[in-house]
């Protein structure tokens, strides 16, 4: 799990669960949905995206690369949404999101690992493809190569978005397949279950239903897999999904029939 040490003054003094998030990050959604879920209260640090207020020096102390989600807990920092789950999971396990079986949680850890490998490959790959637009400026591509020194695939990522054409149709395209199969998979598993691993809500539910905000704005092919759409729906209805997805991202709250 990355609990990133820290001698930074700053940080350490940071009291309570202190989230650095932004609005229509679904990670960033995850750990909103998380903590509403489970009514524990915390505190706001917004990070505009847009404004590329996460390349600065302080921001990657608490973020080895930059991105959101990133949780500084009594001073402790965990980042990778997959890992502050799992992490505010076992600090407040409360009703409980974990599966009661040692299968159900194998399956869980499939599903959260994908989050993690297929971020980028996947996820990233279909929504900002699909978006066509660049992520970076010029000004703010030097500052993401000044900070990201050892991360330079995620530097290679955004200056694909901002090649001619964008990212390539044949990624896009391999992604989209990937998405179509989890999806059918997550539908069928909806058609047997109110929730993605059973009758119980689980991180499997809080991790993937976010994935519908993002890509909804995007016009992913939701139309054949009607039991996600009727999942969705029954989310839609749920208080902490509005506040901490449907407040933050409107066409979230839409259904796309």
């Amino acid at each position: 799990m990355p609990i990133r040490p820290t001698d930074n003054p700053e940080i350490l003094s940071m009291r309570g669960l202190n989230l650095f998030h932004y609005s229509y990050s679904n990670c960033s959604m995850r750990i909103r949905l998380f903590l509403d879920e489970k009514g524990i209260p915390w505190n706001d640090h917004f990070i505009d995206l847009r404004a590329q207020k996460n390349l600065t020096e302080e921001y990657f102390a608490i973020h080895p690369q930059g991105l959101v989600p990133a949780l500084v807990d009594d001073g402790v920092i965990v980042y990778e949404s997959a890992d502050i789950l799992e992490y505010l999971e076992e600090k407040f396990p409360e009703p409980s999101f974990t599966p009661d079986t040692a299968e159900g949680r194998a399956e869980l850890d499939k599903m959260l690992e994908f989050t993690r490998s297929g971020h980028f490959p996947v996820i990233k790959t279909w929504a900002y493809g699909r978006n066509n637009k660049p992520t970076k400026t010029p000004e703010s591509m030097h500052k993401l190569e000044v900070l990201q020194k050892d991360n330079k695939w995620i530097v290679d990522f955004h200056k694909e978005t901002m090649a001619e054409g964008g990212i390539a149709e044949e990624k896009i395209l391999a992604a989209e397949k990937i998405l179509k199969g989890m999806f059918a998979d997550l539908d069928e598993r909806l058609s047997r279950h109110e929730w993605i691993l059973g009758d119980q809500m689980t991180l499997a539910d809080i991790a993937w239903i976010p994935q519908y905000a993002l890509f909804q704005r995007n016009n992913f092919p939701f139309e054949p897999y009607r039991n996600w759409i009727d999942y969705v729906a029954r989310w839609q209805k749920r208080p902490a999904y509005v506040s901490a997805i449907g407040n933050h991202m409107p066409g979230s709250m839409e259904l796309p029939y």
